[in-house]
């Protein structure tokens, strides 16, 4: 007794994504083979040394705009952290200070209204049952 796997469909999806995969590792390989006869270009041409001289300009061209970027968001953070302090934290402070002040009222009301009135209640539920337990044969 032998059990067949059951065959896989591929969707839509899934051939979809094998073409795109294939379309990328054709693309790589071109840059690849196309990167490799311009080396042997200039190589055979003997204008190797000059188009590494220019690499290297562009590298430390390259090098002075990423510095200039860095201190630009190091200046970026400062003036976060200066807008935190400044505007941020008394703003928490006076959150802070509205949610004390509704607290104060909460107990305020729950002392002075709702306590009284609990009481009350339950003063006015014993006498009900009170009088039902007295008089309920009557």
């Amino acid at each position: 007794m032998t059990s067949d796997p059951i065959p896989h469909i591929q969707s839509d999806t899934e051939r979809e994504m094998k073409r795109r995969m294939t379309l990328i590792g054709i693309g790589v390989a071109v840059i690849a083979v196309l990167v490799l006869l311009g080396f042997a270009g200039m190589i055979a041409l003997g204008i190797i040394a000059e188009v590494r001289d220019i690499v290297i300009i562009l590298l430390a061209i390259e090098s002075l705009v990423i510095g200039g970027v860095t201190l630009f968001l190091l200046y970026e953070i400062i003036m976060l952290l200066t807008l935190i302090r400044e505007e941020l934290i008394p703003l928490i402070a006076s959150a802070q200070d509205t949610v004390n002040s509704a607290r104060g009222t909460t107990v305020y009301v729950s002392r002075k209204i709702v306590v009284p009135s609990v009481r009350a209640a339950t003063t006015v539920a014993r006498l009900q049952t009170m009088a039902r337990v007295l008089f309920k044969g009557k």
